[in-house]
């Protein structure tokens, strides 16, 4: 008995298929904060899904190996050199503002929206493809760089929420914190990469058994900074644990930004997580993620990273973030309105009827 070969129905594992208001709501989301980044001065722009594996392969690279979808090039002048999906789209920017943008005024204030590829190989239920949005501004003064990434960040996800009324946050910490705090002190690489992830993991139960930290120092802040989350009393707590004369400037630094935006009224909306700390030394000053209620995760992240613009050959700071816009969308998911389909069943007098009616209710000039 034969037997007829279907095509199969399933999809790969880390991908969905979105249907209707699922397909809808993330274009709805990303244009609005296309209108909101270009409204305030940005610049899009949109880089090849596909990029040489060595954009992602460098000194400060965020992303882990196994996490790239990763291919040879068989074709054209690239002939087996190493291709990657796009799993970041801050590296591909850095490209184009340090080649076809070079002779550009700075600062560069650039903006995106376009999807990112990432395997989560651990976390079966994540997705390998978002769509993200975000902005880079490369160039320019530090304080007003700092300053207006903050302010289309929070405005980013003001927009997330407009529609479903939902709470959002931003916490503001600073990358070199963790390393000045422990300048005065001595502590073996080693140690210090552990008490990084430790603290990144915001684990600050059993400590002395799980670190084995022979600095007293280093144990304390093991126990104390995964805590220091909160208002602008966290900055106090935050000098009792250090004299150093840089650590105390970051804190004097985040004081500055966090006061300048409460004054503007962004007071609700920002916390400090002093905490914040990454594995590796990807960025080099002020740090942020926005959560919204009912998302169990960041859905913005950003900061400044002024070394990784040295990687694609300049040295000209640079800030920005990127936002998860495939997560924030479904909290916005609306029904789709129910419109009768146009009829053809008449014939050329219904293809007038549907010409015309495109014509009124489509807009543009379509002759």
């Amino acid at each position: 008995m034969k037997t007829k070969n279907y095509v199969q129905n399933v999809i790969p594992r880390g991908t969905r298929d979105l249907i209707f208001e699922e397909a809808i709501a993330p274009r709805v989301l990303g244009n609005s904060l296309m209108d909101l980044y270009l409204s305030t001065g940005f610049k899009p722009v949109e880089t090849p899904v596909t990029e040489f594996y060595n954009v992602f392969d460098h000194g400060k690279r965020d992303i882990s190996e196994d996490s790239i979808f990763k291919f040879n090039d068989m074709t054209g002048n690239g002939s087996g050199r190493l291709v990657a999906l796009r799993p970041d789209n801050t590296s591909p920017m850095l490209r184009v503002a340090t080649s076809k943008l070079r002779d550009e005024q700075f600062p560069l204030l650039l903006c995106y929206s376009q999807p990112i590829f990432r395997n989560h190989i651990a976390f079966h239920a994540k997705r390998d493809e978002i769509l993200q949005s975000g902005v880079e501004i490369i160039g320019g003064d530090k304080t007003e760089g700092d300053l207006r990434v903050m302010f289309t960040a929070l405005e980013s996800l003001r927009a997330c929420t407009a529609q479903n009324g939902c709470n959002f946050k931003l916490e503001i910490g600073h990358a070199s914190l963790f390393d000045a705090l422990l300048s005065d002190y001595e502590i073996t690489e080693n140690e210090k990469e552990n008490l990084r992830a430790y603290i990144s993991a915001k684990n600050s139960g059993g400590y002395a058994f799980e670190l084995n930290m022979t600095n007293e120092y280093a144990t304390r802040l093991a126990r104390v900074l995964p805590r220091l989350c909160g208002g602008i009393e966290t900055i106090e707590k935050a000098r009792t644990l250090s004299s150093n004369k840089k650590a105390g400037e970051i804190l004097d630094y985040l004081e500055s930004v966090y006061n300048t935006f409460c004054e503007a009224g962004y007071g609700d909306y920002l916390m400090f997580d002093l905490g914040m700390v990454q594995k590796i030394n990807y960025y080099t000053g002020l740090v942020f993620r926005g959560y919204i209620s009912g998302i169990g995760e960041a859905v913005l992240s950003g900061g400044r990273y002024d070394d990784l613009a040295r990687d694609f050959g300049s040295e000209e700071s640079a800030c920005g973030f990127g936002l998860n816009v495939t997560s924030a969308a479904e909290l916005s998911q609306k029904p789709l309105p129910d419109i009768k389909p146009l009829s053809f069943t008449n014939g050329a007098a219904d293809v007038i009827r549907a010409k015309q009616f495109v014509e009124n209710n489509c807009g543009g000039d379509r002759k």
